[in-house]
């Protein structure tokens, strides 16, 4: 972020081509001393972030757990997602609605995992990551973190999904809003089923039979599934 000063010790770290443990420890000690409290430390904190080439992990964790943190937890209300927030985090780490880095979508997943609800806009956003990852010349977030460039939905892809939507799990049945389901089954369409991972076609196939959710933000059960149906590892389909 440009507009954002660099105070000590901010301004010795900023620029560094790695960020590493010795940087971690003098920023926690000298900035942050009690975390993450404000909007102004969020966003230090990831200018500091954007403005280095490379960190390390002890640093990559920090800068996820803190300003997940923040967001659920220190502004209000505290303990889980509501639409101000929700804009927060997707004003903050996308560009034009598209994440580019794989911890800033680490950040909005450890959020969702953190929260105790979150707007259906917030599980779809993260949703539309996949689907622009999984276009063949996508650079996104999604895009860098996959393993693979396989042209379907792979394991990898499925324990993303899960991810997303298991907080949206309810006695066995999962809940989706519409737009959620919308996102899926364009997903389903950008590969022939020979080239999407057999559990993806299970779900796949049970979208198919079911009408949309209508009710506006509101999400009713439409589908019966588990971590077996997602998640389990089958052969590809010849």
């Amino acid at each position: 972020m440009s507009d954002v000063r660099f105070s000590f010790p901010a301004c010795v770290i900023a620029g560094k081509r790695r960020l590493d443990v010795d940087d971690l420890m003098m920023l926690r000690k000298h900035a942050f001393s009690d975390g993450i409290r404000t909007e102004d430390d969020a966003r230090l904190l990831l200018a500091i972030h954007r403005a280095c080439a490379s960190s390390c992990p002890q640093w990559d964790c920090y800068v996820i757990e803190n300003i997940a943190g923040y967001v659920v937890h220190k502004q209000h209300p505290r303990g889980w997602l509501d639409e101000a927030n929700t804009n927060w985090l997707i004003d903050t780490l996308s560009v034009d609605k598209v994440v580019q880095e794989p911890l800033e979508l680490e950040i909005i997943l450890h959020a969702l995992d953190m929260t105790a609800s979150a707007p259906d806009r917030l599980y779809a956003f993260a949703l539309e990551q996949m689907f622009v990852g999984l276009q063949p010349a996508s650079r996104n977030a999604y895009a860098i973190s996959r393993p693979s460039r396989h042209p379907g939905m792979d394991f990898a892809d499925l324990h993303y999904l899960w991810r997303v939507l298991r907080s949206a799990c309810e006695g066995g049945r999962l809940l989706m809003s519409s737009a959620e389901r919308d996102i899926l089954l364009a997903i389903d369409a950008m590969a022939s089923p020979a080239n999407h991972h057999a559990g993806w076609n299970s779900l796949a196939a049970t979208l198919r039979l079911r009408a949309p959710v209508t009710n506006g933000r509101s999400k009713e059960p439409w589908l019966k599934a588990s971590d077996d149906i997602l998640l389990e590892k089958q052969p590809q389909a010849a």
